[in-house]
Order: structure tokens, then C-alpha cells, then sequence
């Protein structure tokens, strides 16, 4: 017979907002179920904010040293270790996993199901085997990368949030795609640690940013040598002996640009 269980809340997705909810939930003294297909803690601990952030200040620690003869402080160029600076990202990872774990929500009294959750019917969710009928159910699912439909891209090696805090090298030339919050702060950390990088947008970047912020931002990370070209359309992508290669259509021109990423 399958285990029905009967909580307050089921909270479907362990990231950021789900476990935010079941905590609360506990909070007030509601029975919580948690159901997590995948690891613990979701995008913002392993594949977001957390692993981004890490990238940041070894970039930011990187930059400084860069900029110390300004101060009197002559360090020459930063020699930048891929490997350390992947076990650093992964080691502030691991720093947080414990607050976010099974471990310490079923500390807090809530039921944690491993495995992909799925509406039986309108009242009922089943997950791993066991269905939950709830007074509330949240979904917190999250997002997933989206690729763009560019031709030849789902034939070259592609890198994503969901793997790119997973380099052990750097790239020595990487293209990004979109000049978005994620796309620059990413372009600008790999710059600071001395890899080459081109950002092709093809409208605006910072687009739903205030304007002024957007246009220092911009100026600042030309300063820093990120390559941005605006109004840069990707016609099609195609394997390179290098790494990859993007066709692209700017100010009139068609270029083939390539890079290691």
C-alpha cells in the first residue's frame, strides 16, 4: 500500500525559496514535506550566487594585486592557479551545504524526500514512491539554462552556470553570449583573472537597468579590457581546432570569431 502523508505545507524544490519556506513553515509549527530531486540547496548554492560570488573575490583579489603599484606596491601580473581557484569555489560551497542539507531540515522536523515529484491528481502529489495530499502545496522548481536557437550550438561544447564554476583551467579566450547581469559579471571575473574575454549582445546591455548605472558599469569593464560588441548577432556556431567558433554579424560585418570557450 503506498504511504500517504498528510502535512501542512509540501514544498516541492530544496533551492533558495523552498527551503526558505519549509523553514518558515517549521517556524510556526506547521508539518512540512520537502521533496528534492536534485542536490540540496539548488541553483544558488551550487550552480548561483554562491559559486559566482566565490568566482568574484578571487577575481577581485587578483585585480588588486594588478592595480598595486598605483599604491606604491609593485607585485607584477598575478599568476592565477584554474585548479586552486575551482577548489576555492567548491570549498565555499561545501562551507554552506550544511545549512542547507537534509541533515538540518529534518533537524527542524520536516520530511525530505529525495526524488522527482509529480501531481497524481489535484490534491495529490507523489514523490519517490510515497504521495502526500497537503492543506498547501508550493512549487519552487527554479529555472534551468536556456539556449539560445542559434544554429551549431548544440553541436560544440557549451559552457553554462550548471558547469562552468567546474573548470579546473582557464579559459584562455571565452566567448559570451548576452551582456546580461550574469553574462558581464562573469565576463568580468575571467577577464580580472587573465583570460581574454568577448561579450556579443545583440540589443542592449544592462537592458533593464537604469541607463546612467548601465553606462558605467559598461565604461568600467572596457577600461578593465572586456571586449564588448553591441549589436552583435550570432549567426551560427561551429567546432574550431581552438575550441569553438561563433559567426557573428556586426556594424554591417560578418566575422568569425574563435575561442578556447
Amino acid at each position: 500500500m503506498t504511504d500517504v502523508l498528510r502535512p501542512d505545507v509540501c514544498v516541492i524544490g530544496a533551492g533558495s525559496a523552498g527551503l526558505t519556506v519549509a523553514a518558515g513553515a517549521r517556524a510556526v509549527g506547521l508539518s512540512v514535506v520537502l521533496i528534492e530531486r536534485g542536490r540540496m540547496g539548488g541553483e544558488c548554492l551550487n550552480t548561483g550566487c554562491v559559486p559566482s560570488k566565490a568566482l568574484i573575490a578571487a577575481a577581485r583579489h587578483a585585480h588588486a594585486v594588478r592595480r598595486a603599484r598605483a599604491f606604491g606596491v609593485d607585485a607584477g601580473e598575478p599568476s592565477v592557479d584554474g585548479r586552486r581557484v575551482h577548489d576555492h569555489i567548491h570549498g565555499v560551497i561545501a562551507a554552506i551545504a550544511p545549512h542547507d542539507s537534509v541533515e538540518r531540515f529534518e533537524g527542524l522536523g520536516a520530511t525530505v524526500i529525495a526524488g522527482a515529484a509529480r501531481f497524481v491528481d489535484a490534491d495529490t502529489v507523489e514523490g519517490a514512491g510515497r504521495r502526500i495530499v497537503a492543506r498547501k502545496v508550493v512549487i519552487a522548481t527554479g529555472s534551468r539554462p536556456a539556449m539560445p536557437p542559434i544554429p551549431g550550438l548544440d553541436a560544440i561544447a557549451t559552457l553554462t552556470n550548471e558547469s562552468v564554476f567546474d573548470l579546473t583551467a582557464l579559459p584562455a579566450r571565452l566567448l559570451v553570449i548576452g551582456g546580461g547581469p550574469i553574462g558581464l559579471e562573469l565576463a568580468q571575473a575571467f577577464t580580472r583573472l587573465g583570460s581574454r574575454v568577448t561579450v556579443l549582445e545583440a540589443e542592449k546591455p544592462l537592458a533593464n537597468d537604469d541607463p546612467d548605472c548601465a553606462a558605467l558599469v559598461l565604461s568600467r569593464l572596457a577600461a578593465e579590457g572586456v571586449d564588448i560588441r553591441i549589436g552583435a548577432h550570432v549567426l551560427e556556431a561551429e567546432a574550431d581546432p581552438e575550441g569553438a567558433a561563433l559567426v557573428v554579424e556586426h556594424e554591417g560585418r560578418r566575422e568569425r570569431l574563435v575561442g578556447t570557450h
